[in-house]
């Protein structure tokens, strides 16, 4: 069962403010903007991140792999006050390491006859002839 810390008000980490590029610190000084809060996760194990490799068949980049063993996952959202109302306005989210899903690479969204590595190769040895 995954473990929810309580929200945090802004940029209380700087780290979380590197992964938002900043956006916490831009809601929270743009005018009628409240209640911006981070729902942070406890970090992932390294079983968890070595569990869904083997289980996906699929290596996950070290970047991704450092971020899961920082937080597992986060959850920002963001208000506006209008009138004498608090509406909802905005959220983001990056799913936890559980609820991660492989997109297989699919002909469908890519372009026909669309350059690959390969016919970069294929021109460099044509110069050489």
């Amino acid at each position: 069962m995954e473990e929810t810390p309580p929200p945090l008000l802004g940029s209380s980490k700087p780290h979380l403010e590197k992964l938002t590029l900043g956006i916490t610190r831009i809601l929270e000084s743009s005018p009628g903007v409240t209640e911006v809060t981070i729902v942070e996760k406890v970090p992932a194990e390294r079983h968890m991140i070595s569990s869904w490799e083997q289980k996906n068949n699929c290596l996950l980049p070290e970047d991704l792999k450092n971020f899961y063993l920082m937080t597992n996952g986060f959850h920002m959202t963001w208000s506006v006050k209008l009138d004498e109302h608090t509406i909802p306005l905005g959220s983001m989210a990056i799913n936890s390491i559980s609820k991660l899903t492989q997109l297989n690479q699919s002909s469908m969204y890519s372009l026909p006859n669309a350059p690959t590595l390969a016919d970069l190769e294929d021109d460099t040895q044509e110069d050489n002839l």
